[in-house]
């Protein structure tokens, strides 16, 4: 059974930092998309119905996750957030203190 992904990819991508979203845009593959991982001092990478990719060399930064947090809804007691009128999802990974160090962005 082939999975299809139709909803509004557009609205994920406003989200991520430009040069995450640069690189989305760049595979053109955004129907295969299935989640973009953003986790602090580790590169970011899209995970696809049949592979991953690696989107950038320069690892993910405080500021990229900022970047995220300022652009979506605030995250519930089980650490998810969405997007406004969409199905897409944003579970957040935080340290001891509460920070948050990762961003796991699944499309909806």
């Amino acid at each position: 059974m082939k999975q299809q992904i139709t909803d509004d990819l557009e609205a994920l991508l406003a989200v991520l930092p430009p040069r995450v979203r640069e690189a989305l845009e760049r595979a053109n593959r955004g129907d295969q998309l299935l989640e973009v991982v953003l986790d602090l001092g580790r590169v970011p990478e899209a995970r696809f119905l049949d592979h991953e990719l690696t989107l950038s060399e320069a690892e993910v930064t405080e500021e990229d996750i900022q970047y995220v947090l300022e652009r979506i809804s605030d995250f519930d007691a089980d650490n998810r957030a969405g997007i406004a009128r969409t199905l897409h999802r944003i579970s957040a990974i935080r340290n001891r203190k509460g920070k948050v160090v990762g961003l796991t962005c699944r499309v909806g």
